[in-house]
């Protein structure tokens, strides 16, 4: 009997942490029109919730596992991927337990 039970779209959905995949988007979005307005072609962010926690570079580094963590990687990667722009999660040259988004167009 389909609608009794919620499908594994929303299953998946409902498991995001939204204001966390909300304010990482926004992050990028802002660096992205700072370096817009100064002529570059790509900006560098590492002061968000996800490049500032070492709970997020061990499970992209493959450390833990955390499949939450790494869906929310994933979606905003897929954000951005999906409006054109190439995006790079890499360890951040500054603080070695913490990342760094690369964004270029």
């Amino acid at each position: 009997m389909p609608g009794i039970f919620i499908t594994a779209t929303t299953a998946r959905s409902n498991a995001r942490n939204n204001t966390v995949i909300h304010n990482e988007v926004t992050a990028i979005e802002n660096a992205v029109f700072v370096s817009v307005d100064a002529g570059e072609l790509y900006a560098n962010v590492n002061n968000t919730t996800m490049t500032n926690s070492n709970v997020y570079y061990n499970v992209y580094n493959g450390i833990t596992t955390d499949p939450t963590k790494t869906d929310q990687m994933n979606y905003v990667k897929k954000y951005f991927t999906d409006l054109g722009y190439s995006v790079s999660l890499t360890a951040d040259p500054a603080v070695d337990t913490h990342l760094q988004w690369n964004i270029s167009w």
